[in-house]
């Protein structure tokens, strides 16, 4: 290159130059700088997506994110809902299912499961399925042993009545049917074969009957393998999820047009036992799961609707000061 040429070049870009900051100065002093504040709004929205396409990004936002780098307003909100259960007889469990974030109150203590226990006996069938080793078109007898009493719609019909085994896998989750629970486990082997699958995942179902024990801990488990079922897109996983969306006493775990994948357990007897364990299909979707022995009562709903509008508040809080962290982390990094 002639040093005439390479001179014509730099006057040229000391010329684009000149021209670019007079129609900034210009845009600032005469024109609100509206445009300016445009260009920068574009810039900065085209630097944070080459911020997420970083590995460092991704790796930060695969990560939980620390509660040593919780705000004020993040840790207050998680204290919020903490403190809804001061002097309650109830325990419960919040976990983000992208990361496994958790935190709660007595997660780990243990109560009557209720109708809770139906969800992972569904599951496993629905998992056999799958595996071809049961036939959901199978028909199934109502026998008198297995007449049950309390939810359901099966007790309306005539002993002998024949269902379809994805009838009754319908049944026990949107309406709780005790007698479709009972036929289930007939068709599943007992409830032995629906523990031992629980166990290979790794937890632990406690039987002290058909229904058992749950903690806030087992119950969220229940959910996550919920979720990644969901997650393969199979039509049985489809069909468990909007059934559990489309179940009885929603209305105490639905605030919002958020949807709610949810399993309840109720038992008056004993303590008025009323659990739920729920998928909550936010922007990031998490696990929430409660238990207690406020029976069926104002105090239970109340409970359950404002843990669920906390949590939704919190999860969204969550994930903006997560997004933010890795962005400027990523960025001091890069």
């Amino acid at each position: 290159m002639t040093k005439r040429k390479g001179k014509k070049i730099r006057l040229f870009v000391l010329l684009i130059i000149i021209l670019v900051i007079g129609f900034l100065a210009y845009d600032i002093y005469f024109s609100d700088g509206k445009f300016s504040n445009k260009i920068g709004k574009n810039f900065g929205l085209m630097m944070n997506d080459i911020i997420k396409s970083t590995d460092d990004y991704k790796k930060c936002m695969n990560n939980s994110f620390k509660e040593e780098n919780f705000s004020e307003d993040l840790i207050n909100k998680k204290n919020e809902i903490i403190n809804l259960y001061n002097g309650v007889s109830a325990n419960f469990m919040y976990t983000d299912l992208e990361n496994d974030y958790s935190f709660g109150k007595d997660e780990n203590v243990n109560s009557y499961a209720a109708s809770v226990t139906k969800l992972p006996a569904v599951l496993y069938a629905y998992k056999q399925a799958d595996e071809g080793k049961i036939d959901l078109n199978k028909e199934l007898t109502y026998l008198e042993r297995n007449k049950r009493g309390g939810s359901g719609i099966i007790q309306k019909s005539s002993v002998g009545t024949k269902y379809k085994l994805s009838e009754i896998l319908e049944y026990t989750i949107r309406y709780s049917d005790n007698i479709g629970y009972d036929m289930l486990l007939d068709e599943l082997g007992g409830r032995n074969n629906v523990k031992e699958y629980w166990k290979k995942l790794g937890y632990d179902i406690i039987y002290t009957d058909n229904f058992g024990n749950l903690s806030p801990y087992l119950g969220n488990g229940y959910i996550k393998e919920v979720y990644k079922y969901y997650l393969t897109g199979k039509d049985n996983a489809k069909k468990l999820v909007n059934d559990m969306i489309n179940s009885d006493n929603s209305e105490y775990v639905k605030v919002s047009d958020i949807e709610v994948a949810h399993k309840y357990g109720e038992y008056v007897e004993g303590g008025g036992y009323y659990n739920d364990v729920s998928l909550n299909f936010t922007k990031h979707p998490f696990a929430l799961s409660i238990t207690s022995t406020l029976g069926y009562s104002d105090t239970m709903k109340n409970l359950f609707l404002k843990t669920h509008e906390l949590s939704i508040k919190f999860n969204k809080m969550y994930h903006e000061e997560k997004e933010n962290y890795c962005l400027e982390k990523s960025h001091i990094l890069s």
